[in-house]
């Protein structure tokens, strides 16, 4: 038997010449001298146009049944006694004995011949075609055996068998076109199994199958794309354990690292992709859970700042995560109570030292940042009060000529009443009474003033009375600034201004006189 992978290859039979008869050259001279030579020579006739036709049939009509392509002459070669009768008998050919041929039967021959190579020239082209599908690796006993009966037939053809030739070469063709057929599931079996073995992380099996499946169809995309990943799986399992290793030993940035890369390697990869992910997001809260740590640290030392920043950053790095929010809250609540008691204090030491001003600034700046502390609301009306009662009585104290008049006296005795009855009075609110209390005190004690004139001018005291003319008059008035007016005909009038001091020992002299003619 020859070897499984040999090609079939047709043999190469010339036809068996065609032989007629001949006449030996005597004959025509026996048949003239026989006494039958009357009797036959009317057939002679017939007999020689019956052999033109026949020549002629040779000649002319047969070689144009015969395909000449199919047909190689060789020299003329006599005939096989020993042909089997098979070979001959059941093809048709012995209307004149097995140990002779005619052209005829030669045409026949060469027909079945032909026949049979038709056949044999497809099952070679099948043939090639799932040699270049790689049969031998996923169909190699069913190969084989299409392969032994071309062979077979091959036999059968080099014994002039063509019929049973042609018939044996057809069920080799059948079953390798069958086999050709297959070629579509074996392909589809063979990626589907490598697709198995990628996702089961199985490279050799994956590599096994895919190139078998690539080698079905060199041109399928998803082939070679899963046979391209193959190649790479094995280094990308390797980087995948590098990166658990650094995951394990708190390296998150070097693990990620080396699942990039492996992912570079093969982006497809779903093992890869999710460690990936898990390892990002393991980052992630762990980045989180520091930001979130120096935020509640920079709370603590009040470093409202910082700590927000730092919550915020913690929102960023997990933005569906609640305790940034609750933890930039809570920042916002103690900065506003952090400032909300240093206006507090503001507002107590300005209180302490009396400077309402300063306290009423401040509790305004509470009430600014949050109009519901209590505290601020009653402060700021405390500190309005007694910024206005201080501000009333520093105004009374720097003008004490006006308790000359008597409303305005009546008006500070009523201050001063309002500051007795102001409770927790301050160094400065005792103060002001004392000084309050004495210049009311002092200004209710009339001080004697003389005023001088020269008989003629009029003298009137703006809002004490009109005192007319006169050398000299003596008035007593309550400590405070006031106005003579001195008028004469003919004369410019003049007006004189003097404070009466209160207390004083020695007696005021005002001289009122107008002395420059108009």
């Amino acid at each position: 038997m020859s070897d499984k992978n040999k090609k079939v290859e047709p043999l190469r039979f010339d036809p068996a010449p065609a032989s007629t008869p001949a006449a030996k050259p005597d004959e025509p001279h026996k048949l003239a001298r026989s006494d039958a030579a009357g009797t036959n020579a009317k057939w002679v006739v017939p007999a020689l146009i019956t052999l033109i036709v026949i020549a002629g049939l040779v000649f002319f009509w047969l070689p144009r049944q015969v395909d000449p392509g199919a047909v190689t002459l060789s020299p003329p070669s006599p005939p096989d006694a020993n042909r089997p009768a098979s070979a001959t008998g059941e093809q048709g050919n012995s209307a004149r004995g097995a140990e002779q041929s005619s052209p005829y039967s030669d045409a026949q021959l060469a027909r079945q011949r032909k026949a049979a190579q038709d056949i044999l020239e497809q099952l070679l082209e099948v043939q090639f075609a799932l040699e270049e599908l790689g049969v031998e690796q996923w169909a190699p006993e069913a190969f084989s055996a299409a392969q032994q009966k071309a062979e077979a037939a091959d036999t059968q053809y080099r014994e002039q068998a063509y019929l049973d030739a042609a018939a044996t070469y057809q069920s080799a063709l059948e079953d390798m076109q069958a086999l050709q057929a297959q070629s579509e599931d074996v392909f589809q079996t063979q990626l589907e199994a490598g697709l198995a073995a990628l996702r089961s992380d199985q490279a050799q099996p994956a590599l096994d199958a895919l190139e078998l499946a690539t080698l079905i169809k060199p041109d399928d995309p998803d082939a070679q794309a899963a046979l391209a990943r193959a190649k790479t799986l094995e280094p990308v399992l390797a980087l995948m354990q590098q990166a658990s290793d650094a995951s394990t030993q708190g390296d998150l940035d070097g693990a990620i690292s080396a699942l990039e890369e492996a992912l570079a390697l093969d982006p497809e990869h779903p093992g890869a992709k999710a460690q990936l992910a898990a390892t990002r997001r393991d980052l992630a809260r762990r980045n989180f859970n520091r930001a979130m740590s120096a935020g509640y640290s920079a709370l603590d030392a009040g470093d409202y700042s910082d700590a927000e920043r730092q919550f915020k950053a913690a929102q960023a790095i997990l933005p569906a995560a609640t305790e940034p929010g609750t933890a930039l809250a809570e920042t916002r609540i103690a900065r506003t109570q952090a400032q909300i008691e240093a206006w507090r204090r503001r507002a107590a030491d300005a209180e302490a030292r009396e400077d309402w001003e300063r306290a009423l600034t401040a509790y305004k700046e509470i009430l600014d940042i949050d109009r519901s502390v209590v505290v601020a609301r009653s402060g700021l009306l405390r500190s309005k009060s007694r910024a206005q009662l201080d501000e009333r009585l520093q105004a009374a104290l720097a003008s004490p000529d006006r308790l000359s008049n008597d409303a305005v006296y009546r008006d500070t005795q009523v201050l001063y009443q309002q500051a007795l009855a102001v409770d927790s009075k301050g160094p400065r609110l005792r103060e002001q009474i004392t000084a309050l209390d004495k210049l009311l005190r002092e200004a209710a004690v009339p001080v004697p003033v003389l005023l001088e004139s020269d008989e003629e001018t009029e003298v009137t005291v703006l809002k004490v009375a009109k005192l007319g003319t006169f050398r000299r008059k003596q008035l007593s008035l309550k400590p405070g600034l006031y106005t003579a007016v001195g008028v004469r005909r003919g004369y410019r009038d003049v007006r004189t201004q003097f404070r009466v001091q209160p207390g004083e020992e020695t007696m005021n002299v005002v001289q009122v006189m107008c002395t420059e003619p108009i």
